[in-house]
């Protein structure tokens, strides 16, 4: 039975007890670095909460938190303490690596076989693993007959840039007219060389069949799915469980917003993130409210030192020092009291998004969202109900609409009961564990069958 699906019916999900499981959670990175580690930890310690033993595999980290199947995890590309591609030393056995992991890693196979052999998981949860692990992670899952459940956190399967951004605006043209637009444009870090060896391994891994031995794959929302979609997915592989929050930790103040009033922005520095369009509505608002405009505290950390720079650069030749504040990275425990504290918070993407954490964190705290309106910002956030819309890459039309938040307290109350509500109905944590349960209980259910996917894969 399907439980749930994105569509204009709804989300459902029935009444349901759900057997333990023993789950192989598969991610590159085993410590926090951005959402998709956030949300790993949360799954993990929400799963184990429900008596369902939780087993990672990662890559090896000196970053990496502590765990008892570290043993199976697979060498890093570079150094333990080069997570990011920008930072690896490019050595001869570096390159050779970097290759193999973006085709096909024996390494990964092996290991994750030994890992499955040996613990026996009922299921996989496939978070990130293109590029640094590579699909030879989920041949070795299938040689060992496990259903693979995978989430996506972004359009890596159709376009090597991942975001579908170019020239700082929405791209699509490998998903509608084939993959040599990514070497076209040289979509890849500027390179063309680069692009074409993108090309090469997803073409390779299509060719494969790799992707076919994902059981279901997980989207957070509605217009993922419809890209899935797109993208030649079948839509009965396909569900879509929303992103969830700590409801109890990301609430409302009951004081409201906090004295001297502030706006809030939580996320990564970078540029699809859309900050620097950001800091020049700033210096449009501090136009329009001089000395009574809030302060905007932008809270994150970048992948590229060169953007993060050029953010601080920014706001200083606006004269923008005192009204916009860098945080820099934030502890986890205080970014529920940043978000009860401001009067709202703001997601100025201009990719089309995969439904960010703080996004959700913010609507659990009763804080409304001024977001862009496009990918799942749009379909996640409803303007006038539990925040505001404004064009991406527009920075009058950001600065334009923040301006009625601040200008209007009666809006701010309404759209912050509103943006609660939204969290209440559709991102509690029971309700995201409830549905991820029943998929593991459906594909388990599934593969108790012969099937030509658990076949020997060559």
């Amino acid at each position: 039975m399907r439980m749930l699906r994105c569509g204009g019916t709804g989300l459902m999900m029935k009444d349901r007890v759900a057997a333990s499981r023993r789950v192989l959670i598969a991610n590159y990175r085993y410590f926090i670095s951005s959402g998709p580690e956030r949300y790993l930890f949360n799954i993990k310690s929400m799963l184990e909460g429900r008596g369902h033993t939780v087993m990672p595999f990662s890559v090896r980290y000196g970053q990496n938190e502590p765990s008892e199947y570290a043993r199976y995890f697979v060498s890093p590309l570079a150094g333990e303490d080069e997570v990011f591609f920008d930072q690896h030393r490019k050595t001869p056995a570096t390159v050779a690596k970097t290759l193999s992991r973006l085709f096909y890693s024996r390494e990964v196979e092996q290991a994750v076989t030994r890992m499955a052999e040996e613990t026996r998981p009922d299921v996989a949860y496939v978070l990130y693993y293109l590029r640094k692990m590579s699909p030879s992670l989920l041949v070795g899952l299938k040689k060992q007959g496990l259903p693979i459940v995978a989430r996506i956190s972004d359009y890596g399967m159709f376009c090597g840039e991942h975001h579908m951004l170019r020239d700082g605006r929405p791209c699509t043209l490998c998903l509608d007219e084939g993959l040599q637009n990514e070497v076209r444009h040289a979509c890849v870090k500027g390179s063309r060389a680069i692009s074409a060896l993108d090309v090469a391994a997803t073409t390779f891994h299509r060719a494969k069949g790799y992707f076919d031995l994902i059981d279901r794959f997980v989207t957070t929302n509605p217009f993922m799915s419809e890209m899935m979609i797109r993208g030649g997915i079948d839509p009965a592989r396909i569900v879509c469980i929303p992103t969830f929050t700590d409801m109890a930790r990301f609430h409302p103040d009951a004081d409201g917003p906090a004295s001297p009033p502030y706006m809030l922005y939580v996320g990564r520095l970078d540029e699809p993130k859309g900050v620097h369009v950001l800091i020049e509505a700033m210096a449009m608002l501090r136009d329009r409210f001089g000395g009574d405009l809030p302060e905007l505290r932008i809270a994150g950390e970048g992948h590229t030192r060169t953007y993060v720079d050029g953010l601080h650069a920014q706001a200083a030749r606006l004269g923008l020092e005192g009204r916009v504040r860098f945080l820099g990275g934030v502890a986890g425990d205080d970014i529920p009291l940043l978000f009860r504290g401001a009067l709202f918070s703001l997601m100025p993407a201009l990719w089309y998004e995969n439904l960010p954490n703080s996004v959700v964190e913010s609507l659990s705290s009763g804080c409304p969202v001024v977001a862009s309106d496009i990918g799942s910002l749009a379909v996640t956030i409803t303007d006038g109900v539990d925040g505001l819309h404004h064009r991406p890459g527009d920075a009058a039309h950001l600065a334009a609409q923040a301006a009625r938040l601040i200008a209007d307290p009666a809006l701010r109350r309404r759209l912050a009961a509103g943006a609660r509500e939204t969290a209440e109905r559709n991102h509690s944590p029971d309700r995201h564990v409830s549905l991820l349960e029943g998929v593991f209980d459906e594909v388990i259910g599934e593969a108790g069958a012969p099937a030509a996917k658990r076949a020997a894969i060559g």
